[in-house]
Parts: structure tokens; C-alpha cells; sequence
């Protein structure tokens, strides 16, 4: 039996990793959004690192992290000794966006070949700890206050489902595909007709059964509920 300190410990240990998933989440969510949507525009010098910790309440290496994932995606450049700023990238403030590759009923159409299937994968190959840490994605996506913060917590979610599968591969797909929204503006030609509320109370509420169904390891159950969210998704294709 494990020692009650010793356990206490691995929970405190799981808490602080998780607290850390979700203060990263909400920080990329945030200035992602913001730099996709426009409000923060190109060439715009960024807060310090000390500066945003303290802004969300976070530590300075998840600030750290959250900042090194937006460099990697080319959405900020880092200066020594000068800080750190907006990349120069088009956005709808700046410059119109190119036409997108790919339509979103094609690229939710080739989700549900393979998503769906992806929940045997994560129930049989996931630690305890990745399946506890989705629920933090769910935070980013319940306080997204933008339809590009929103669009990138939902993404961000199931990349991170993807991710739990163990399979590089499916991995990349599911990233062209994110990479294929970004470029089309998130679907927001002149703005979203729903209430972002509205939206946003519906998608938690069905992500939350998903990634409740996967930390249970219920294959059968997050397999029915991601086809369910994606069929859905793909029948109001007039959104986003």
C-alpha cells in the first residue's frame, strides 16, 4: 500500500502539473487568438514574461513554454535584448487571406474517418496523468472570449486527444488541419452569426462527455461521442 504522504504527494504532484496544462492553455489560447483576430498586430512588443505571469496568475516556465509554442508556429519573434513581438504575418486588420486549400466540410469529413476511431488508441496507450490533464484544456475553452481563442481551445483539445493516441502521424494530419483553418480566418467571413455563448455552453458541454468517457477508458462511449460532436458539427457546416 502507498505510504499516505507518499500519495498525497503524487497527488499534489498531478495537481501542479495540471494546474500548469491549463494556465499554459489559457495563455496561448488568449495571445493566439488575439494575434489570429487581429487585435494584437504585427510588430506589436509583447508583455515581459514576469509581466504576463503575473497577469494570468501563472508560473514564468509555463509562461515560457506557452510563449516557445507560439514562436514555434511563427506567430511571435523573440530579440535579445530588445523583447519579444508580433510576427510580421497577415492578418484581417493588415492584409486579406489567401483563399483556403481546403473546405471545412472536407477537412470535417476526413475527422470523422479517422478521430472517432482514435478513442481505442488513447484508452489502451494513455497514462492516467495525460487523460487527467484534457480536462484542462476544457478551462480555455469555457472562458475563450473570441471566436479565434475559441477556435483554438477546440482545436488545442483535440490535438492533445490526438496526442494521447501515440500515433506521429495522425498527429501531423491533425495539424495541417489546424494549420488549414488559421489560414482560412477560422471560417469568420464577417463575423459569426450564434452568439458565441451560445457556442461556447454547447461545445464544452459535449468536449466535456468526450474527455470524461476517455479518463474512464471507455472506448466504446468516447468513440460514439466524438462521431456524435464531429456529425454535428459537420450538419451546421454554415458556422465555422
Amino acid at each position: 500500500m502507498l505510504h499516505p504522504m507518499r500519495q498525497q504527494a503524487g497527488s499534489e504532484a498531478i495537481n501542479s502539473r495540471q494546474k500548469a496544462d491549463s494556465d499554459g492553455q489559457i495563455i496561448y489560447q488568449s495571445l493566439s487568438g488575439s494575434i489570429v483576430d487581429g487585435r494584437l498586430k504585427s510588430g506589436t512588443r509583447l508583455p515581459t514574461e514576469r509581466a504576463l505571469a503575473s497577469r494570468y496568475g501563472a508560473a514564468r516556465n509555463t509562461v515560457r513554454r506557452a510563449m516557445s509554442r507560439l514562436a514555434e508556429e511563427g506567430l511571435i519573434e523573440r530579440h535579445v535584448g530588445r523583447g519579444t513581438f508580433v510576427a510580421k504575418v497577415a492578418t484581417p486588420a493588415s492584409a486579406p487571406r489567401s483563399e483556403p486549400e481546403f473546405s471545412l466540410g472536407d477537412l470535417l469529413e476526413a475527422r470523422l474517418m479517422f478521430e472517432p476511431m482514435l478513442a481505442e488508441l488513447v484508452t489502451e496507450r494513455a497514462a492516467d496523468t495525460t487523460l487527467a490533464a484534457l480536462s484542462t484544456y476544457l478551462e480555455a475553452l469555457n472562458t475563450a472570449s473570441t471566436w479565434a481563442e475559441f477556435k483554438e481551445a477546440k482545436y488545442a483539445l483535440h490535438l492533445a486527444i490526438v496526442k494521447a493516441s501515440g500515433n506521429a502521424f495522425l498527429v501531423s494530419v491533425f495539424e495541417r488541419i489546424i494549420a488549414a483553418r488559421r489560414q482560412a480566418g477560422w471560417g469568420r467571413p464577417g463575423g459569426h452569426h450564434v452568439p458565441i455563448g451560445a457556442v461556447r455552453e454547447a461545445a464544452v458541454r459535449d468536449n466535456a462527455a468526450i474527455v470524461e468517457a476517455l479518463g474512464r477508458r471507455d472506448t466504446e462511449a468516447a468513440r460514439e461521442l466524438i462521431r456524435a460532436y464531429l456529425l454535428r458539427t459537420l450538419i451546421s457546416v454554415g458556422g465555422s
